[in-house]
């Protein structure tokens, strides 16, 4: 059916997107409503707007505004995996605590990727998918602590997997908190400082943890 105009001459016809070009567009326009909003604040409405389709296919997608925000961060969660990766590479060694740190925090310490993950939690853990990116961390942290260190200096899996538990979890609870806790300290708004002052204790808590040493004795 024409638009009125003779046939052929007009605005070209609309190019029809591929399913996955589809879902990238919702993701796509989710993804900066939550940058900018949050995700309690994002409805299936307003990505719909933001994306120029209809709600219907934003639910036809991905089913409900939960399971799409779930999505965004899985899709956060890819791109931190990628990002770690390429610093692992570029870096080429090992990472001692220091650098551990250091590139954990800026790679899972991001306000976005903080709030979708506080947020999946508190609203019915992150659904059935898993992933493998914990994992693939720990595994390549194991193999440079392989590479560079004598077997008798090598700490143990177990020993690794705890470091970077206890690193994951200080820093999301230091994203979430940091601001309200400086705040209540009376120093003001949180800033670069603090995240220094924050990064260089935890450093010396993990190097310990790193070396297998036990916490001091109570006298």
């Amino acid at each position: 059916m024409s638009d009125g105009g003779p046939i052929g001459v007009g605005r070209p016809a609309r190019r029809r997107r591929s399913p996955a070009e589809s879902r990238r567009r919702l993701l796509d326009a989710a993804e900066g409503l939550v940058a900018e909003h949050g995700p309690d604040a994002l409805t299936i409405r307003e990505v719909a707007r933001a994306a120029q389709v209809t709600a219907g296919l934003v639910t036809h997608y991905f089913g409900s505004r939960e399971a799409l925000i779930r999505e965004v961060l899985h899709r956060q969660d890819a791109l931190t995996g990628r990002r770690f990766r390429a610093a692992l590479r570029r870096r080429g060694a090992v990472l001692d605590a220091d650098g551990l740190l250091r590139l954990l925090f800026d790679a899972l310490a991001e306000p976005r990727r903080v709030r979708l993950f506080v947020w999946a939690h508190l609203h019915g853990g992150r659904g059935r998918r898993t992933g493998t990116g914990l994992r693939a961390l720990v595994d390549a942290l194991a193999a440079g602590f392989g590479e560079s260190l004598s077997a008798a200096d090598r700490p143990p899996r177990a020993r690794i997997e705890a470091v970077t538990l206890v690193a994951l979890s200080a820093m999301h609870g230091w994203a979430v908190g940091r601001d309200d806790w400086v705040r209540s300290l009376g120093r003001g708004t949180a800033g670069r400082e603090d995240d220094r002052r924050f990064l260089a204790a935890l450093t010396l808590a993990l190097r310990a943890l790193m070396a297998g040493l036990a916490p001091p004795a109570r006298r």
